[in-house]
């Protein structure tokens, strides 16, 4: 792109009709508006940027989005509907064994099937892996080959791939910002492989944990071959280093984990973010070497034992107490978070429990009675929207307001 000529980023930019230069909304930075806040405030990327490498790109990149699934049909939908156009393809390993062996339904293919997520079904190329394992008694090895196949069986699948595209990998519990994704699809000129320090909560959007976590990772379809030889594992690991720059990739190569900064940080972990049931579903499917298997323990399965856990913020090895946030400021924008998380919070926020001070059962008791008054105004989902944010439904207050 033409160095003199200014075309302004329309995510990252407040239209007006005259203007000499571009305005940018409130979260994004740089001369044509392109730069969301998890990027700009990056150590690397500051000195990138001001060594003029940072460029914007002719055309947009791929970006590919690959990761394993047990039972996680709500974090799957926030993902999609958050990351809407920014991701192109979704690849989704399943198995009808969990990590610890047991046999279960395949949850995804039989909901796709149903029409869950039918608008994006496009995108979705559903992974199924019918071989458990367990060859030499290796506990990680069922998970970690669920993770190789990820790349190695999906990019197989996909058409037209360019070594500039890029692909993340994620757990199930990890999404992306997409003002980051949006970031890297249209840009050149940063290091590789990537980390990402996202913002850590447990349970739902309302227990946030005291430290964000770095999880990894992304690179481009370039450096996944010719590095890590299509195995998403080691992209995963990043043990692995490349002293020479991939070509026709648009990267060099240099470790960087975009960090953003508080709150803002490069996405959400949301770790045992499912009602009781999927939380007993979790403790069952463990691996058999995750530290303390708390599945192996009764009363960690016990409805009542859970539920006390998610009402006072509480960890299964008794750890302080986590923190109480309100999901309107933290959750990502699409609401189905807080919808779902309304709907589980039931049992637990009843008056009582608001009058006995219980922060996050206080919080989302009175966004149940605010989200009940705004269906009834409004009675159809398609006019819901407007009227749901002006109220503060999750507001994502990084820059971004999704309407």
């Amino acid at each position: 792109m033409s160095e003199d000529k200014v075309i302004c980023f329309q995510e990252g930019t407040v239209p007006v009709s005259r203007s000499s230069k571009c305005i940018c909304k409130k979260g994004w930075h740089g001369r044509e508006c392109s730069i969301p806040d998890a990027v700009w405030f990056t150590e690397d990327f500051e000195r990138w940027y001001s060594e003029g490498l940072i460029r914007r790109r002719s055309r947009p990149r791929k970006i590919i989005n690959g990761l394993v699934f047990n039972h996680e049909l709500d974090l799957l939908e926030v993902r999609v509907q958050e990351l809407g156009d920014a991701i192109d393809n979704y690849l989704v390993v399943e198995s009808p064994y969990t990590y610890f062996g047991t046999q279960k339904p395949l949850y995804l293919k039989n909901n796709l099937s149903a029409g869950f997520l039918r608008e994006h079904k496009h995108k979705i190329i559903p992974i199924t892996v019918d071989y458990y394992n367990y060859a030499g008694g290796d506990p990680w090895g069922p998970e970690n080959y669920f993770r190789t196949s990820v790349w190695h069986e999906g990019h197989r699948r996909l058409k037209k791939l360019r070594d500039d595209d890029i692909f993340i990998m994620s757990d199930a519990d990890e999404i992306p910002s997409r003002d980051v994704v949006v970031f890297l699809k249209h840009h050149d000129g940063f290091g590789e492989p990537i980390k990402l320090r996202l913002r850590s909560f447990t349970y739902g959007f309302y227990w946030e944990q005291s430290t964000p976590v770095d999880v990894s990772g992304v690179c481009t379809v370039a450096y996944i071959r010719e590095v890590y030889e299509n195995d998403s594992l080691r992209l995963r690991s990043m043990r692995t280093f490349a002293q020479d720059n991939m070509s026709n990739a648009g990267t060099f190569s240099e470790y960087w984990t975009i960090e953003g900064t508080p709150p803002c940080y490069a996405g959400w972990h949301c770790s045992w973010c499912f009602d009781v049931k999927g939380i007993q579903m979790k403790l069952a499917a463990a691996q058999r070497d995750d530290g303390v298997r708390w599945g192996d323990i009764a009363e960690k399965s016990d409805a009542s034992y859970i539920n006390s856990l998610r009402k006072n913020g509480l960890l299964f090895d008794d750890s302080p107490a986590l923190t109480p946030r309100d999901p309107n400021e933290t959750a990502p924008a699409f609401d189905i978070s807080l919808r779902a998380r309304v709907s589980d919070f039931r049992v637990l926020c009843d008056e009582a429990n608001v009058s006995r001070g219980c922060e996050p059962c206080k919080m989302v008791y009175l966004t149940n009675v605010r989200l009940r008054s705004i269906q009834r105004e409004k009675s159809t989902p398609a006019n819901r929207s407007e009227t749901a944010c002006e109220d503060g439904i999750i507001l994502q207050k990084c820059g971004r307001v999704r309407r």
